[in-house]
């Protein structure tokens, strides 16, 4: 793929660019450095300015992390550098596994396999971390089969509960909903006690998306996943239709707090934080940010309530949480690769563990967390696995916005199925 291309793949245009380089720069003067890693995670950027003081101090090597926020401002900043040739030695292209080929097969973004052989680097890390990044033989998008980013750190999405909520609805707060029947009498429990029983950021699509996920794989397993992307399945399919019933019996029996269709995670992270709502669905981060928004907050996480009649394993959406990927380009590339080997060892990684209460990539520093964060990090074993396919993203956005749509009454779930069967087969017209 020539560089041209990956201005139509990431659908960039030259105002973009000006916008991204002219009105995004964080400082007007930076510091000479012999690293550069753009990134978006602004809660952390005093944790890796620490890191890099560090580094400096062990070797000499000067490394700078700017912060670009939010993602969508960052994500625009990569779309723009990549089409203008001006990427940092470090970066993420923030993009599905089709958009992260796409820069592969432009030769924006090195590939790490050797670099991974070495000492054993691949083998710290969870696997399924590593996973998100790597290409197998034979997949879709014609890449190079290899290693291409180093994970940071890897979450996964649970159910956080308020306990004290739930004692106050007289749930045991001790023996948590495990089945889909008993999610639904504890919300309407719940309501019953005058306390709004769930929330999430569903206005956002892939929040909502990530939640029916789970239950795609406990009604469908990996064959069956693999069936509906290839066409072969519609998602007018009855399993399909049942995951769209689940949304309907939690809007029927009024579990759903008000406006959560248009609500953004970080209104739904402050309700949860301040006792509005007794159950949260939200990622591994979470413990960070109730942390710093109630230190005083009692609560616990579950997984999400399987289906009595799934015939494979509820899994939780999850495993990767951030990577850096390296500019292949970059005359700095090994001294970036070498920053980021040493950034996943295990006195770094502990570092960013306490500081930021997320999960570290590198697992045996993971044995030693906080208990609910364990929880998280024991339960990155049951996050889906990387699929050799993935769905087009009209279709998925179709799927969301369907889900949404039952939320509030406006299609029915066979009605919502209909719909999304109907650009299916309207993109696989298109190809």
């Amino acid at each position: 793929m020539s560089r041209l291309r990956i201005f139509a793949v990431v659908n960039l245009c030259f105002a973009l660019m000006l916008g991204a380089f002219t009105g995004c720069t964080p400082r007007e003067a930076k510091p000479k450095a012999d690293v550069v890693i753009w990134h978006w995670m602004t809660d952390r950027q005093a944790a890796f300015e620490k890191l890099t003081e560090d580094y400096y101090k062990e070797t000499g090597i000067r490394v700078l992390f700017e912060t670009y926020a939010p993602t969508d401002v960052y994500k625009n900043k990569i779309s723009a550098a990549a089409t203008a040739n001006l990427l940092p030695d470090v970066f993420n292209p923030m993009g599905d596994k089709k958009e992260v080929a796409a820069y592969i097969n432009a030769d924006f973004i090195a590939d790490l396999t050797e670099e991974m052989n070495i000492d054993g680097w691949k083998d710290i890390f969870f696997e399924k971390a590593l996973a998100q990044n790597t290409f197998e033989a034979g997949n879709e998008w014609n890449v190079k089969p290899g290693i291409y980013a180093v994970p940071l750190d890897v979450n996964s999405l649970m159910i956080y509960y308020n306990k004290d909520l739930f004692k106050q609805a007289g749930l045991d707060p001790e023996n948590y909903p495990k089945t889909w029947p008993e999610f639904i009498e504890a919300g309407k429990k719940l309501r019953a006690a005058n306390i709004q029983p769930f929330v999430s950021g569903f206005g956002e699509g892939w929040l909502i998306g990530a939640f029916a996920q789970s239950y795609q794989w406990n009604l469908f397993g990996r064959d069956g996943i693999i069936s509906v992307l290839e066409g072969k399945t519609p998602y007018t399919d009855a399993r399909w239709v049942r995951i769209f019933q689940l949304f309907e019996e939690m809007r029927n029996n009024r579990l759903f707090a008000s406006g959560i269709v248009t609500m953004v995670n970080k209104d739904a992270e402050r309700s949860f934080a301040t006792g509005r709502a007794a159950m949260a669905f939200n990622g591994s981060w979470g413990v960070n940010v109730y942390n710093s928004m109630n230190p005083d907050l009692n609560y616990g996480v579950m997984p999400p309530p399987y289906l009595p009649e799934g015939k494979f394993p509820l899994l939780l959406f999850g495993g990767e949480g951030s990577s850096f990927f390296v500019n292949a380009a970059s005359p700095n590339k090994q001294k970036a690769i070498d920053f980021l080997r040493w950034m996943t060892q295990s006195g770094p990684q502990t570092f960013l563990a306490k500081e930021t209460l997320n999960i570290p990539s590198n697992r045996e520093v993971a044995q030693d967390l906080p208990p609910v964060l364990r929880i998280f990090s024991e339960n990155i074993k049951n996050t889906f696995e990387p699929l050799p396919k993935v769905e087009s993203w009209q279709v998925t956005n179709f799927i969301n916005i369907n889900l949404q749509s039952v939320i509030i009454g406006e299609r029915t779930p066979q009605s919502a199925a209909a719909e999304v069967q109907a650009e299916k087969e309207r993109q696989m017209k298109g190809k």
